[in-house]
């Protein structure tokens, strides 16, 4: 067996409030009329959360995969507080009863309207970055495009949260928000790891609206399992290619070529993560206290000054005034 595999609310959400942080967000509005709808964004430290009045159709909001400073794979959930939704992509269409919750894809965009012409319908998208989610991507990718209930459990726990944040989030002291947002993650992470649970144990039935790309070959599967190892690695400093490829009993070679076929080589993908990783902790809260240089050791760089290039090259900004914009004194 190859080293990669592991082993095995509120139906009725308050209305959006007035008050909220200034600043474009990751929805826009596809015609003039969709634009006078009622649509606000509070930033909360990691997450960001939309609070919602689709339009009927023909109108509809285009919720795009990426925040306005560019952080990237950014997952959506989706939460139909009050009138059915439709989510749209790729022509393919999930309709959200109140209640529910449905997870969306970072890559590409979707569009959101409501079911029926009715005025009251409302909805909130809760934007969570990949790297401060507990699940891999692949993962996340099996539950994309799934409604979930949220009348119990883990589900319930997080509608619940959410909509008290679209009440009370706008009027709070900035000094909290980030630790909302993180409550938000820990509670996002909760619910998707008990439905992968569900969903693999087979102990809830789940509707399964086809979703693009769910039908893998040997070689996707096979470039999907290395992935998940690099995943659960990350923090062994000596991980690396060679290191992969032996865990995995293939080549080196292959493993490269089975890289190319997602244009990003195997070193620069493990760079990728890490980076992620260790941007996350630097947005939360509850690793304040730790060094910059305790949490890239914590995710694999030895050298802080490898480190510190790196991360500036890759957004821009050292890790230390990244820190200092996300977690303000």
């Amino acid at each position: 067996m190859r080293e990669w595999r592991q082993n095995g609310a509120a139906a009725d959400g308050p209305a959006a409030p007035e008050a909220v942080l200034p600043g474009d967000g990751p929805v826009r509005a596809r015609t003039a009329a969709a634009d006078r709808t009622d649509h606000h964004h509070v930033d909360l430290g990691p997450v960001q959360l939309s609070l919602l009045s689709p339009p009927a159709p023909p109108d509809v909001l285009e919720v795009t995969g990426r925040y306005t400073d560019g952080l990237p794979r950014t997952w959506h959930l989706v939460f139909a507080t009050r009138g059915p939704l439709v989510l749209t992509r790729d022509q393919q269409l999930v309709r959200l009863e109140p209640g529910s919750i449905v997870l969306r894809e970072p890559s590409g965009l979707f569009q959101l309207s409501a079911a029926t012409a009715a005025p009251s319908v409302r909805a909130l998208i809760l934007h969570v970055p990949e790297a401060a989610l507990a699940l891999p991507g692949e993962v996340l990718h099996e539950l994309s495009g799934r409604p979930t209930p949220t009348r119990s459990g883990p589900a319930a726990l997080l509608a619940s949260f959410v909509s008290g944040l679209a009440a009370h989030a706008p009027s709070a002291d900035a000094r909290h928000t980030a630790w909302l947002g993180t409550a938000a993650v820990n509670l996002a992470s909760a619910f998707l790891d008990g439905d992968t649970a569900f969903h693999h144990g087979g102990t809830r039935p789940q509707p399964t609206p086809a979703v693009p790309g769910l039908s893998l070959s040997g070689t996707d599967l096979l470039l999907r399992d290395i992935k998940g190892y690099i995943e659960r690695h990350l923090r062994d400093p000596d991980l690396s290619p060679a290191s992969i490829a032996a865990a995995g009993h293939i080549s080196l070679r292959y493993l490269h070529h089975l890289f190319q076929r997602d244009g990003l080589s195997v070193g620069a993908f493990l760079r990728e993560r890490r980076l992620e990783h260790c941007r996350a902790d630097l947005s939360d809260p509850a690793q304040s206290q730790r060094r910059v240089c305790e949490i890239a050791r914590r995710w694999g760089f030895r050298d802080p000054a490898v480190f510190n290039r790196t991360f500036k090259s890759a957004y821009g900004i050292a890790p230390g005034a990244y820190r200092r914009q996300r977690l303000p004194q």
